[in-house]
């Protein structure tokens, strides 16, 4: 439960620190969060079926002023939530650690046993990746996923 708070807290903060920056922001193209999670893909690593796919569609919401949250069966996905933010590439915390392979820098942790969670930056853009663990399932067994579905999505970042 911990964990959850944290994150929680983590997420607001970075979308609170977006709204504070919305004024600098003006011009920017939002990317859709949501066009970066296709159907097959999601069916593929996020664990739902075709059925739920058709049946539970993904929903889609600003995250600050240029960027874009993504909630697909067990994925969540959020694109450019903070501005600014490429100058640090830092981990938003602890127990992240640094992950190869995944934009031109990457960090994981497994969130208590309930989350598999990836932030990445690319030259332009970042997001941060939140799949959650399926019933019966570990972040150990969850963690190749997140990797697999984030290494799908860097190409179109750049």
């Amino acid at each position: 439960m911990r964990q959850f708070v944290t994150s929680v807290l983590v997420i607001g903060t970075v979308t609170s620190i977006a709204l504070a920056a919305q004024a600098s922001s003006a011009g920017k193209t939002r990317i859709s969060a949501c066009s970066l999670l296709p159907a097959d893909l999601v069916v593929k690593v996020g664990g739902i079926t075709p059925q739920m796919a058709k049946a539970l569609p993904p929903r889609e919401e600003a995250s600050g002023p240029n960027g874009s949250e993504c909630n697909f069966g067990q994925i969540r996905l959020l694109v450019d939530p903070v501005i600014g933010s490429g100058a640090s590439r830092q981990p938003p915390g602890k127990g992240w650690q640094p992950l190869s392979g995944v934009g031109d820098t990457a960090f994981y942790r497994a969130n208590g046993g309930t989350f598999a969670e990836i932030v990445a930056w690319t030259a332009a853009h970042h997001f941060f990746l939140s799949f959650t663990v399926p019933t019966g399932s570990s972040v150990d067994a969850t963690k190749p996923k997140a990797i697999e579905l984030s290494q799908a999505i860097t190409p179109n970042l750049r």
